[in-house]
């Protein structure tokens, strides 16, 4: 069942904190999992499709679903998925994945979204439309100046333009310097969002899988290996499984 507060905040804010979803346990076996695959020859695993490298983010390995299909589980996690199914329809589908690191030193990213505003946020007729969601399964504690990631809640609904190219900071942020590991953090794609500077010694770990609806496209470099589909689970496969080519924004007039 879908918490109705949630919902209206998702609405509002065009994200969700979900705090200490993931169990210790489950905390524990992902990093493991992770620790496991940071020496990915990234090469071979993009063997099938090099160009596709210049498409990945690789802070350390992206296609983790590729270098370990234990990875699909973040596909269809049980926290996850209904909240998935009711922002963009039973028939979801994957659009990327990734294992990312900020690193100490870096020096932050730059504001942008996957998708355009609308101007009601994705919402028609009282159901969802998002084109793309993203989430964020936090393997780390996140305090003040650990990279922390930063959205602009309302922005997937803005209709007015602001230069923010050069600026680290801008009106009305969120900075989630309160992320405790097994948090999760869910967020419609036309939110404005960034990753901040991260002068600590410490690095910020997080599983990060992208989704669209069921005419979604898998983003260049990102497709599934055969073998990655004959190992995974029939639902997971499913969401794997794209009809449509690589993505493209859909024209949402309404």
């Amino acid at each position: 069942m879908i918490d109705q507060d949630l919902l209206f905040a998702f609405d509002v804010q065009g994200y969700l904190h979900l705090r200490r979803a993931l169990t210790p346990t489950e905390v524990a076996t992902y990093t493991t999992w992770s620790n496991e695959i940071q020496a990915t020859d990234l090469q071979a695993l993009n063997v099938d499709n090099p160009a596709g490298v210049t498409h990945q983010l690789n802070r350390p390995v992206s296609r983790p679903l590729d270098a370990d299909a234990r990875f699909a589980h973040f596909l269809n996690h049980p926290v996850v998925e209904p909240w998935l199914q009711t922002l963009l329809g039973l028939a979801h589908r994957h659009i990327d994945n990734d294992l990312y690191y900020t690193y100490p030193g870096y020096t932050g990213g730059h504001w942008h979204r996957g998708v355009r505003a609308h101007p009601t946020g994705h919402v028609v007729d009282g159901k969802f439309i998002c084109p793309m969601v993203k989430v964020f399964y936090c393997l780390t504690d996140v305090g003040p100046d650990e990279g922390e990631f930063v959205v602009i809640p309302g922005s997937h609904k803005a209709q007015f333009k602001l230069a923010y190219n050069e600026r680290v900071d801008l009106p009305a942020q969120h900075i989630f310097n309160d992320v405790t590991a097994g948090d999760i953090i869910i967020f419609n794609e036309a939110l404005l969002h960034n990753g901040r500077p991260n002068p600590s010694p410490k690095t910020r770990k997080t599983i990060i899988v992208n989704f669209g609806r069921h005419d979604a496209g898998v983003w260049q470099g990102y497709q599934p290996l055969a073998q990655t589909l004959a190992a995974v689970t029939p639902r997971q496969r499913e969401i794997l499984s794209n009809t449509t080519g690589f993505w493209a924004e859909p024209d949402l007039t309404c």
